[in-house]
């Protein structure tokens, strides 16, 4: 959740006479800038973006403020127009991490706000040309919940386990958002977490059980392992034995 290219020209070259030059401008094509925009726009942005991840935009609703990182101003504008046109998903997407990679701290209310909107409305363009991406429903998950609409956040969470191959990398920060969002999901919401978690505690248990165990989770895994009480007794004693000192 690939782009298309436009071809682009050049300036003729001029000649020594005037009207044989005339003749050149006349006969040039007139072709969009965008794709040439995209490309600069593209490569800045992973510079800027290098560090900037998933697990810190989620560790960021843990903190009371966030240190943005300096993007010039109108950058992400400039890259969100570039994107509007068809095929352009990868870049809207892009504008999105830029304005988190820039977001305002909470004592900034409306600038913060309004860099929140402005992401929803990118990512809702990303999904269109992407909308298999998990990680862009992940992160439409992390902004809705960081502008405190977390049935929406709850949502956009299961497109992305529903959208989303087995990726091991990811599982750990998808339970940590799961458990966050567990109160706002709907029944096919809940549905999903008990498959998640069944498949996670499957491949990694020890990994369930610490989460579990940081985040006081217990029911809710209890839930998703309830289908087998052979597993939910096992998860009870990995807990147990992870809660002795």
């Amino acid at each position: 959740m690939a782009d298309t290219a436009a071809t682009t020209t050049t300036d003729g070259v001029r000649s020594g006479g005037g009207g044989l030059a005339a003749a050149n401008r006349n006969r040039r094509p007139s072709q969009p800038k965008a794709t040439a925009l995209l490309s600069v726009l593209f490569g800045l942005a992973g510079l800027a973006l290098a560090s900037s991840r998933l697990p810190v935009e989620w560790l960021m609703l843990q903190a009371p403020a966030s240190s943005a990182q300096t993007v010039p101003v109108g950058f992400a504008d400039a890259l969100s127009d570039a994107a509007a046109s068809p095929g352009a998903a990868r870049g809207a997407a892009t504008a999105a991490r830029l304005r988190l990679a820039a977001l305002p701290d909470p004592a900034h209310r409306a600038e913060r706000e309004a860099a929140l909107s402005a992401a929803v409305a990118d990512l809702h363009r990303a999904l269109l040309g992407a909308p298999a991406d998990a990680e862009i429903w992940e992160r439409l998950a992390f902004v809705e919940y960081a502008r405190h609409q977390p049935l929406e956040a709850a949502r956009a969470w299961r497109m992305a386990i529903v959208a989303g191959t087995f990726n091991p990398s990811a599982m750990p920060r998808r339970l940590q958002s799961g458990f966050a969002l567990w109160p706002f999901m709907d029944a096919d919401g809940r549905e999903s977490m008990n498959r998640f978690v069944w498949s996670f505690f499957a491949w990694g248990p020890g990994t369930v059980t610490e989460l579990t165990a940081r985040f006081g989770a217990a029911a809710i895994v209890r839930q998703g392992l309830a289908a087998d009480p052979a597993v939910v007794a096992d998860f009870d004693r990995r807990l147990a034995a992870f809660k002795k000192p």
